[in-house]
């Protein structure tokens, strides 16, 4: 078996030591938030990804506010803090109060977000309202979270002009101190592209966060992105747990020793993609964590690489091509 070379971390493209722990908690919108991030911390991971639509910003900062204050050999420096910026501000009127509303609308409420949307715009692309909506993620950490590691523009669905601008906010949040790092969520080639090729943007994105798992690989906008210095990482690598009895999965995981869950995690890791695995479950946490001290071997890896559906094994709605 190939010895061991996977990293912990894996610098970001900035002028600056930042670099990306390659396993963290995906904090998605779950009544658990607190408890999970503690869990996760607990178990020795350093990267939590949340956002604004997750409504769990605040959960996620006082978790991690309280685990560094009953943990002194762990500095904020040592915690990497990922969110996203929402395409309208969620905390307009009319806007819904927690994730479950927005998903599920009461029918006999008066409509669905979309309406306040169709309204008013989206009102967080634009410089100002990306700036905006930044400060207001910053403070729904609370007071012990000073800054953000990485902040990311969520999705690429309001269009080219409202992208940049939304960027060029973003990119006076990195220069004032407040977030470490910009990325994207979502995007494709030409999003990337026609953004970096404006002669305003003098900030590549660090991160383009993604649907990625073996059944949906997206090679070519993966290669792009690692080829630009851009880091790759994945939402959903474990399919919300709805392939993971695949018979070429569960045979390399018998191979090894391993659960399913740990054997698409680790291909991920060698292929140079960041993870980051939901679960408000402690002892899944700590399981997807036991990642390092073993490798696949490179006919299992091309094993699981073969099983690639391309844009047809997505789970979520987000295919980054969609959209102008």
């Amino acid at each position: 078996m190939a010895s061991e070379s996977t990293p912990q971390s894996i610098p970001l493209p900035l002028a600056s030591p930042l670099s990306i722990p390659v396993l963290g908690l995906g904090v998605f919108q779950s009544t658990k938030t607190h408890s999970s991030v503690l869990s996760a911390l607990s178990s020795g991971y350093r990267h939590l990804d949340t956002a604004q639509i997750y409504y769990n910003e605040a959960a996620t900062g006082a978790a991690v506010t309280e685990f560094l204050a009953k943990t002194p050999s762990v500095s904020r420096s040592d915690i990497f803090i990922c969110s996203k910026l929402w395409e309208v501000d969620l905390t307009l009127p009319g806007m819904p109060p927690d994730f479950e509303s927005m998903a599920h609308p009461n029918p006999n409420g008066g409509g669905s977000w979309k309406t306040t949307v169709a309204r008013l715009g989206f009102t967080s692309y634009t410089k100002e309202g990306a700036i905006d909506g930044f400060n207001r993620s910053l403070a729904a950490m609370g007071s012990g979270i000073d800054y953000i590691d990485l902040y990311l523009i969520h999705n690429p669905r309001p269009g080219p002009t409202a992208r940049l601008q939304a960027w060029l906010g973003l990119q006076e949040i990195v220069k004032s101190g407040k977030a470490k790092s910009i990325g994207v969520s979502n995007w494709s080639k030409h999003h990337i592209e026609e953004l970096i090729a404006n002669k305003e943007v003098d900030i590549t994105p660090a991160v383009n966060q993604i649907e990625f798992h073996p059944w949906c690989q997206h090679k070519a906008l993966v290669e792009y992105c690692q080829q630009k210095g851009i880091v790759v990482v994945a939402y959903s690598p474990l399919t919300q747990g709805t392939r993971l009895k695949d018979p070429v999965i569960l045979d390399i995981a018998g191979k090894y020793g391993k659960t399913a869950a740990q054997v698409v995690l680790r291909w991920c890791l060698q292929r140079g993609v960041v993870i980051i695995p939901k679960s408000d479950k402690e002892e899944r946490i700590k399981e997807n964590s036991q990642l390092w001290g073993w490798e696949l071997a490179e006919e299992d890896m091309d094993r699981i690489t073969a099983l690639d559906e391309g844009i047809s094994g997505k789970l979520g709605e987000w295919d980054p091509d969609a959209w102008e």
